[in-house]
């Protein structure tokens, strides 16, 4: 494996190629861990979900999307079509936190299966961004991952309860 993945919005994607991805605390991870580091996390292209979760709170956070009782698989999906991006990045200067269980060492907001960079990703760096219907089937998102995962992530962060 020499490249991962990090989920972003769309919106994202002019600064990134200008800029490259700069490490960050955003809202959706101070969602979880308010003193959390700065860093740029990305995922394996075995770990897909964590990249469709990352972008579905962006989405929600951004005030993009809004789910309500009617928000349905095919609204998910035509959201992430046209909100999301995912970005494609060299592995060098990344960090892998063992997906096993908690280890002490690992920056403040990082857990288990976490990749993260303490540094900048330069824009040589960055092998390709994916949006829209590529993004989308690269993704590969499914309506049971949705009912039980992500539904319940667009909820808590619009601040609905979840069932």
């Amino acid at each position: 494996m020499s490249n991962l993945y990090h989920g972003t919005l769309a919106r994202n994607v002019q600064s990134i190629r200008k800029t490259g991805l700069l490490p960050r605390k955003g809202l959706w991870m101070t969602n979880f861990h308010s003193d959390a580091a700065e860093l740029v996390f990305a995922a394996d292209g075995n770990h897909r979900h964590r990249l469709i979760l990352a972008i579905t709170g962006q989405m929600t956070k951004a005030s993009l999307i809004v789910c309500d009782d009617n928000y349905q698989f095919e609204d998910f999906n035509a959201d992430l079509l046209k909100h999301g991006a995912v970005v494609e990045v060299g592995m060098a200067t990344f960090s892998s936190y063992p997906p096993e269980r908690f280890v002490s060492g690992h920056p403040q907001g990082t857990e288990p299966g976490d990749w993260y960079s303490r540094e900048p990703i330069s824009i040589d760096d960055i092998h390709g961004i994916m949006t829209g219907q590529e993004m989308r089937d690269w993704l590969n998102p499914s309506a049971t991952e949705f009912i039980h995962t992500y539904r319940e992530v667009l909820r808590s962060c619009a601040g609905h309860r979840a069932d």
